[in-house]
């Protein structure tokens, strides 16, 4: 049987994440000190600009080099010629430039007046991309990983290094921080507004650090900071599913369709560790028959990235539901647009986890991360590929909390299984001139789903959010329950 690679990949990566006529005119050519050239973005219809920058690959080798590549979406009135946002990507492992619609969207408002930078990250997208293979849907749905087991692990990764044959230790948050002020400069600009979501808030708030004269503002939606370990993104998984419970319990309707939702969970869970449920599904997109053997990792899975947005956020009581009948096609369709492994650049996302993240656990961490399903199973997994791919820990210095007093706007969402908002309070130990901001309905990226697109480009002008009307985000986002397979129901009584 062929190893299903990705299997490995979709149990310790992480989460995250995440068009008008002026786009189309030259860009900065009288201050830019790198060739632009005029080229278009996914799902944008604008025509943007790109370019190559060859960095170093550390102080170490100035002799090797890689290629960073970058794209600029032109301001629709450039007020701020010698401003700009950049905008930096989750995963980690994610492409920026190839989310360029998402932020285009996110930061819509701001860039009426401002050019919107977007850098793939060293090994992520062009630059130097650092990514293994994926199986299709079809072996996904087949495998029964519960018979694989640890040594599995192993031998992926040693195929895996083995391909790419790239030292790991150049592609950590701090090696690549110095590529996005290099980018800075040979476009000319003399400062910056960033932006960062999820993993994007770590290397966002590492520029701060290394740059700080380079940085006019930040706003970091969905903090991850260094000195908070992505493994506790298991805790913060269940405490958004809890939370899911206790809306449908409250609410009449929910409660009535799926009584006691919280235990069959559950037992779902029990039922499918015992036995994995074995079944024919048909491909979500092509019709074609697939075997499907559920277990509980891809159970998990399925839920876990429906719980990051509220669309998919109301299946989930009707897929647990119908799933305890035997019936998957629910949990089919949630699995389904993760077949890519959401364009996460596996090497480089090992490089973050393993050498800032495993790198610093104690026995005391590993025994308080692996409570939860998902954090026991991303602990072993990374004990086991982290040796192997023997990426050089960074600094110590690198988990101080980050030093300030740079115009900070910090937002966090209620629901978010990914990034809670006590992150946050974790990333303003020392920054002296930030505002904490919580949307108590969101769920991961508050910019994505709420008016605080509005309040980015707001704060940007006035770099304070002094008295910003900041009450829109109190509305409640949440969507219609699912109440049978037909659709949603109205909630009765939000909280």
């Amino acid at each position: 049987m062929k190893k299903p690679f990705n299997i490995k990949k979709n149990l310790v990566k992480l989460a995250a994440v995440p068009l008008l006529i002026s786009a189309a005119l030259p860009l900065r050519a009288a201050t830019s000190a790198v060739e632009l050239a005029p080229c278009y973005a996914k799902h944008l219809s604008d025509r943007v600009q790109c370019g190559t920058l060859s960095q170093p690959l550390s102080d170490e080798k100035q002799d090797q080099k890689i290629d960073i590549h970058f794209v600029v979406i032109p301001a629709i009135k450039p007020l701020y010629p010698q401003e700009a946002i950049l905008a930096f990507a989750g995963g980690p492992g994610q492409s920026a430039t190839s989310i360029a619609a998402n932020f285009e969207r996110i930061l819509k408002y701001a860039r009426e007046n401002r050019d919107i930078i977007l850098v793939d990250q060293r090994g992520t997208g062009k630059s130097n991309l650092l990514q293994c293979g994926l199986d299709d849907l079809a072996s996904q749905f087949a495998v029964d990983d519960t018979l694989l087991g640890l040594d599995f692990y192993k031998e992926d990764t040693i195929e895996c290094k083995e391909k790419l044959a790239t030292d790991l230790s150049d592609y950590t948050t701090p090696a690549a921080a110095k590529d996005f002020d290099a980018v800075r400069k040979a476009l000319g600009y003399s400062k910056l507004h960033l932006y960062g979501g999820s993993y994007g808030t770590r290397i966002a708030l590492e520029y701060m650090r290394q740059f700080p004269d380079s940085v006019a503002s930040a706003v970091l939606d969905g903090l991850a900071p260094s000195n908070q370990s992505l493994l506790a993104i298991g805790g913060a998984i269940e405490d958004s599913l809890n939370a899911l419970f206790k809306q449908c319990q409250s609410d009449q309707k929910c409660a009535q369709a799926y009584p006691n939702l919280a235990q069959r969970w559950q037992s779902l869970l029990t039922q499918v560790e015992q036995t994995p449920l074995k079944v024919s599904v048909l491909h979500p997109r092509t019709s074609q028959p697939l075997d499907m053997t559920m277990t509980k990792s891809k159970l998990y899975g399925a839920i876990r990235m429906a719980l990051y947005a509220h669309p998919s956020r109301v299946l989930i009581p009707l897929a647990i539901s119908e799933a305890s009948k035997g019936n998957v096609l629910p949990l089919v369709g949630m699995m389904a647009p993760n077949e890519d492994g959401m364009d996460l650049a596996l090497g480089m996302h090992q490089a973050i986890v393993c050498g800032e993240d495993w790198a610093r656990l104690s026995g005391a961490d590993k025994e308080k991360y692996s409570k939860n399903y998902i954090g026991k199973t991303m602990v072993e997994g990374l004990d086991i590929t982290c040796p192997i791919w023997d990426v050089k820990p960074v600094p110590d210095s690198y988990y101080d909390p980050v030093e300030s007093d740079i115009p900070t706007l910090l937002l966090s969402g209620g629901l978010d299984p990914a990034t809670p908002a006590k992150w946050a309070e974790v990333a303003m130990e020392k920054l002296t001139n930030a505002t904490h901001l919580v949307a108590p309905t969101a769920t991961h990226i508050v910019a994505s789903q709420s008016c605080a697109n509005k309040l980015i480009a707001k704060f940007y002008d006035e770099k304070a959010v002094g008295d910003f009307d900041t009450s829109c985000l109190q509305e409640d986002t949440r969507k219609q329950f699912f109440m049978n397979i037909n659709g949603p129901a109205s909630i009765a009584d939000k909280e």
